[in-house]
């Protein structure tokens, strides 16, 4: 049977991670939702210096897309929001 969506257009999206399956990434996935698989993987061992470290790395990376792109990046900024709210939490937790 025959795929009968038609296909999206590469030209037509504003920025890389603007509704791009994660197969047209080389390696199948962004650099940013890789950095946020090791800082939560680095929350769940309770790495806490190396997941602050990481979210440092994620704001960065999250303030290089909107510069580059510009307007409201909510994506970005909830993804960080998130995650300094989570290891805020475990900094909670390992404190009793």
């Amino acid at each position: 049977m025959r795929d009968i969506l038609p296909k999206p257009d590469p030209a037509v999206q504003a920025s890389p991670s603007a509704a791009v399956p994660p197969a047209a990434y080389p390696g199948g996935i962004r650099v940013a939702d890789k950095v946020v698989m090791a800082f939560n993987h680095a929350c769940s061992v309770g790495d806490l210096e190396a997941a602050e470290e990481l979210l440092v790395v994620l704001e960065k990376i999250a303030e290089r897309r909107i510069r580059r792109f510009g307007g409201d990046r909510r994506r970005e900024t909830f993804t960080v929001c998130h995650a300094r709210e989570h290891l805020e939490w475990h900094r909670a937790q390992r404190l009793g």
